[in-house]
């Protein structure tokens, strides 16, 4: 434990004392310290210890809110329009003046019957006669919705993007297979639209239609993000087509994937003659990743032969794969994740044992690739371990703090000195390795979701903005220095869980640095909302559960 740990007092008072005097911990320098840091350590003894159960809110999906808090993001039920509720703050009188009509007490959770706290909490903590509604799926985008699991944030919050998709029943145009040699046409074709959607004005100020073509939006997983740099990863065509923000408008910068920035079209081929039997050049970025796994191989050195010959063998097999995964590191560095093809897709196997997944490091600006990692790599771990606060890319604008994931937190301490010596560690990496690429925006930097703060069940909860499994009890979180019981969530699962009954998922919706989440449990379609805040007269149980 480190001495300003053990000489930070978790006190209410004293904490209150220290910022009114402006006092730091031995260890604690406030010139390194972000804006806000000193607020981290209320974090502790102001908590959403308070659920009320079962609240009523309109006929919307929940989806997020805004980076600064000031604002919750919602879809209509007929997922075409966007809404967008003003965050009043828990702490207003009228919130107050309502749980105490409702005679809440010291318990921390509330269960009323139809009770008006319940009914208008929701009311009381949103403007929500005042909400914009925006009808983005209309005229000629009226075929698309809405995808529900799909928001990134642009400018710090003033924008927001979104998508819509729709199914398309076309063929691939001919012309598709020569454009991009390494087209993954095993997958359904959709047409998508992006809005760029500006949360000070109220406003669209751009829309970018995608064809024909196949993009996870899914929790972000297709699309990245690095400052005003936007990337949409094109399973479909296996491409990555990069866009820069400029006054609310997405503009086109380059595609990257199929050919080098400065190749010439060759007019020559016959398009007319283009079958299943045409051999189509290789593509750009897997080439630069076969020239470097084949200069990685010194020629002098004892084994060059094996593993020369081992290239070689498996030289069809990495051609093969195909680009699920990728993000932006920064504006420069791509981080792309390579997989094997479904064994039902191709003739093509693997000679000897290869590598399920290669991590692949792109330069952008110099189109060269300065790394290749197997799934089980040593180096790739370390590397996870020193960066991923950077390159989750996530940050919260209260505190300055990265999101802590679980994961990250036991690598730290389990894996810090890796290395290939011990027995297990290629097994480490082999299952630790995918968690990157990272999502964009797909953590919560919610102070409270800190797991090396906050101890609690990750089976659960955690900061990936996901629905997980719901417990059969309340998700306790702990101070990790002290072992106490700081709060609780309660959104327990409401059948018994067994094989035979549907599965009972809950989400989270953190506010960014404030003590209130709103929790949605979802047993096939049926919903439940809670609404858990802090509460000064609730009284935390240190029980051992």
């Amino acid at each position: 434990m480190a001495y300003s740990e053990r000489l930070q007092s978790q006190n209410l008072v004293h904490l209150l004392q220290n910022r009114e005097s402006g006092f730091h911990a031995p260890g604690i320098f406030a010139s390194r310290s972000p804006q806000f840091a000193h607020e981290r350590h209320f974090y502790k003894c102001i908590t959403p210890c308070l659920t009320i159960d079962s609240i009523s809110i309109p006929q919307v999906y929940l989806r997020k809110f805004t980076p600064d808090g000031s604002k919750l993001l919602a879809f209509s039920q007929d997922q075409r329009s966007l809404h967008i509720y003003k965050y009043k703050g828990f702490s207003s009188a009228a919130v107050g003046e309502l749980i105490r009509e409702a005679n809440v007490g010291t318990g921390e959770c509330f269960k009323g019957q139809e009770s008006s706290l319940q009914n208008q909490i929701f009311d009381r903590l949103f403007a929500t006669k005042d909400a914009a509604v925006l009808r983005l799926c209309q005229g000629d985008s009226g075929r698309y919705y809405l995808h529900r699991e799909f928001s990134v944030f642009l400018e710090n919050g003033r924008y927001v993007l979104l998508a819509a998709m729709s199914v398309l029943r076309n063929a691939l145009p001919t012309m598709s297979y020569v454009l991009y040699p390494d087209l993954f046409d095993k997958l359904d074709a959709y047409s998508y639209v992006f809005f760029v959607v500006d949360l000070e004005k109220d406003c669209v100020t751009h829309r970018l239609f995608l064809s024909q073509d196949s993009i996870v939006i899914a929790h972000n997983h297709g699309i990245s993000v690095f400052g005003s740099t936007i990337a949409i990863m094109s399973r479909l065509h296996q491409c990555i087509y990069v866009y820069e923000l400029v006054e609310g408008r997405l503009v086109e910068q380059e595609t990257i994937g199929p050919r080098p920035r400065d190749f010439i079209e060759n007019a020559s081929m016959d398009v007319g003659n283009l079958d299943a039997t045409t051999v189509l050049p290789i593509t750009h970025i897997k080439q630069r990743v076969l020239s470097f796994l084949y200069r990685q191989i010194n020629v002098e050195a004892p084994g060059a032969k094996q593993k020369l010959q081992d290239f070689y063998k498996n030289f069809e097999f990495v051609e093969y794969m195909i680009m699920e995964r990728m993000q932006l590191v920064n504006k420069e560095l791509l981080l792309l994740r390579y997989e094997e093809r479904n064994r039902t897709d191709s003739d093509v196997t693997p000679l000897l044992p290869s590598p399920r997944r290669l991590y692949v490091f792109y330069n952008i600006a110099s189109e060269e690739v300065v790394g290749v990692y197997h799934d089980d790599s040593v180096d790739l771990l370390q590397i996870i371990l020193q960066f991923y606060d950077q390159m989750s890319n996530v940050r919260s604008m209260q505190t300055g703090d990265a999101p802590s994931l679980p994961l990250h937190f036991f690598l730290k301490q389990n894996f810090a000195d890796a290395s290939e010596s011990i027995p297990f560690i290629r097994h480490a990496a082999l299952r630790f390795n995918s968690s990157v690429p990272v999502s964009s925006q797909s953590l919560s930097p919610s102070p409270y979701l800190q797991f090396n703060e906050f101890s609690y069940d990750d089976r659960h909860i955690s900061p990936f903005e996901r629905p997980n499994p719901c417990s059969t009890e309340p998700i306790v979180f702990r101070d990790r220095m002290t072992k106490s019981v700081k709060f609780r969530l309660y959104a327990k699962a409401r059948r018994p869980v067994s094989s035979l009954s549907p599965r009972e998922l809950c989400a989270f919706i953190w506010h960014p640095f404030e003590p209130f989440v709103l929790s949605i449990q979802k047993c096939m379609n049926s919903y439940a909302y809670h609404v858990h805040l802090y509460n000064h007269s609730t009284v935390v149980e240190q029980t051992s559960n």
